[in-house]
């Protein structure tokens, strides 16, 4: 017993381990056993408590709890202790958020108590952190290595989601058809967008994608669009490196900030709502910003129009980095030029849409017109006279009355969703010219009440989050180096945590349907290739994508125009309801069915 104390107290001496150390093994495996019961039961539901086996409960405690001592024991380090806390800490999150994914409010919950053991296990950098910096190369090659992994699983679970036929028309049947169309003219033609032949430049104007048309001549396939969406997000995780390392962050903490971009939970989760041109702004924004902190007027400017040709609202992104250079000091000159250059452009891109035969898509600002020919100089003039309309509609959620619109926080749920996971770190700066930086999430996110806007499930996010994880990555340059690494290893786990709660289950549920309908999925391709590619189809919404060659491919249901006889028609059984019954009703007696695989009836009309 003598030795056993003797021995004890050598240990505690030489790794200056305290009682609470012990406390935190203890709590250890009680996280284990939660684990367990997290996986094992439904564990939102209290009566299912009584399948839990305590027996394996208390087993899983008591190995857990034996290995991290018996580690603690051979290596004499608490750091042992602290990373075993930290990693178990995040997996039984992980294991509570996948089973009960999409809750903001639970999400937030389990962020509140990781801070706390964030904060816990890095106190006198407890997990070893700061202890020495790692080389360039090896920050660049980590980096790397998060892009390839981003890149690869977002492709292949998206290309998964193509399998099972669950991309619809709006809005990834528009754009294989477009980059079809680009492919045989040269020209964005669509007939799904608006019911009839017409350039996608009359609903947005975005000339970036012909930046992916010498790929898609290679790769003529819808595939092709949806890993390019990923390669293009996923290398946004390079300039977000470059710019902390330009703010004087550590090689350690620079692929730290590129960890974070990639799990940060509009990035992957995004990529599942189809395909769209917003997906190049992260990308184009943040190279901008870094280069404007390097001072190079080449690079910010060639960032700056290409970011100017994803979508004509785009102006609004290199508006708010200019004003930020101005407030900042960074080339005054230079901000104004790429300020009146970003105003023309936006005047030319407007011009350009009227000349396709459209116009700029001003309904998501309704609620601030008087006058409905006003234009933005009227939602200006409006919400500058009356600030406390502006801040209704902000923060006060819109009219509940429409299906249309979000609901009353909702929008305050899209601010948690984008500032919990860095910890609110945009709004720390001691700098407040860095809240410049938000103007585009007010006005495209928060200002208008169309649900999709202020919804991280969808594309207008990629423009106004680049800005915030910049201007939190600014702020943290601002702290001490301790401060820094606690932060960082703080949104690491909770942008984790976060986006495994929104792309886990979408990821699973397509693998899923894919691997327990693979060959029902293989004849509803057979039956849609067997349709004579010269022939005109009427669609479901989610065949069109796979009928991305047809020149004239109208979609079901047709949001635009009345339904017109086509040589084909292709109908999932699964589908019923109006549209499907107006289908029908145009059919009469006028088709035969010819094919049923699958899930596809295809019926072609009679001679």
């Amino acid at each position: 017993m003598d030795k056993l104390k003797t021995w004890t107290k050598e240990l505690l001496q030489s790794t200056d381990a305290k009682l609470s150390d012990f406390f935190v093994i203890l709590m250890c495996g009680f996280i284990a056993g939660n684990i367990y019961t997290a996986t094992a039961i439904d564990f939102v539901n209290i009566k299912t408590i009584i399948h839990l086996v305590p027996a394996v409960f208390f087993l899983v405690f008591a190995i857990c709890v034996a290995i991290i001592l018996g580690a603690f024991v051979l290596l004499r380090t608490k750091k042992v202790i602290n990373w075993s806390f930290l990693a178990l800490s995040l997996i039984f999150s992980v294991a509570l958020v996948i089973n009960n994914p999409d809750a903001i409010w639970f999400n937030v919950g389990v962020a509140f108590v990781l801070v706390f053991i964030v904060k816990y296990v890095t106190a006198n950098d407890g997990l070893g952190l700061e202890e020495k910096d790692i080389s360039p190369q090896l920050s660049l090659c980590l980096t790397t290595a998060v892009f390839v992994i981003f890149a690869v699983s977002v492709s292949v679970f998206t290309v998964i989601k193509y399998a099972t036929f669950s991309h619809s028309a709006f809005d990834f049947g528009i754009f294989c058809q477009m980059f079809e169309q680009m492919a045989k003219t040269g020209l964005p033609m669509t007939t799904v967008e608006r019911g009839g032949y017409l350039s996608h430049f009359a609903v947005h104007f975005s000339p970036v994608y012909y930046l992916l048309l010498p790929g898609y001549m290679i790769f003529r396939h819808p595939v092709y669009l949806l890993v390019m969406q990923a390669v293009v997000v996923g290398l946004s995780v390079f300039p977000i490196r470059k710019i902390c390392m330009e703010m004087g962050l550590s090689n350690k903490l620079s692929f730290m900030a590129s960890l974070v971009l990639a799990l940060f939970p509009t990035m992957a989760n995004g990529c599942f709502y189809d395909f769209h041109e917003n997906k190049f702004l992260s990308l184009f924004i943040l190279w901008m910003i870094y280069f404007a902190l390097k001072g190079n007027r080449i690079g910010c400017g060639i960032f700056a129009l290409l970011t100017l040709t994803v979508k004509e609202d785009a102006a609004i992104y290199v508006i708010a980095i200019a004003i930020w250079m101005l407030f900042t000091k960074r080339d005054r000159i230079f901000a104004v030029i790429i300020m009146v250059f970003s105003v023309a452009y936006f005047a030319f891109a407007c011009e350009m849409i009227a000349l396709s035969g459209g116009e700029i898509m001003m309904s998501r600002l309704d609620r601030y017109y008087v006058d409905p020919e006003g234009g933005f100089l009227e939602v200006a003039k409006n919400c500058f006279y009356d600030i406390g309309y502006l801040i209704d509609q902000v923060f006060n959620g819109a009219d509940t009355s429409s299906t249309d619109v979000g609901y009353s926080g909702q929008k305050m749920e899209f601010v948690l969703w984008t500032f919990i996971p860095l910890l609110f770190m945009p709004l720390a700066s001691k700098h407040t010219t860095h809240l410049v930086l938000f103007i585009p999430l007010l006005v495209i996110n928060l200002m208008p009440d169309w649900i999709y806007q202020h919804d991280i499930d969808f594309q207008y996010t990629y423009g106004s989050c680049a800005l915030v994880i910049a201007a939190a990555f600014l702020a943290l340059a601002e702290r001490t180096k301790r401060q820094q690494m606690r932060i960082a290893v703080a949104m690491v786990a909770i942008c984790t945590v976060f986006t495994v709660s929104t792309v886990f289950p979408k990821g699973d549920r397509y693998f899923t349907w894919y691997k327990e309908s693979k060959e029902t999925y293989d004849l509803t391709a057979e039956a849609l290739e067997s349709i004579p590619k010269d022939a005109s189809v009427t669609a479901l919404g989610f065949f069109v994508p796979h009928l991305y060659e047809f020149d004239d491919l109208q979609t079901v249901p047709k949001y635009y125009g009345e339904y017109e006889k086509t040589d084909y028609v292709a109908i999932d059984p699964r589908y019923t309801g109006g549209s499907i019954d107006a289908v029908y009703e145009m059919m009469g007696d006028d088709y035969t069915l010819i094919t049923a695989k699958g899930n596809a009836l295809i019926y072609k009309l009679n001679d």
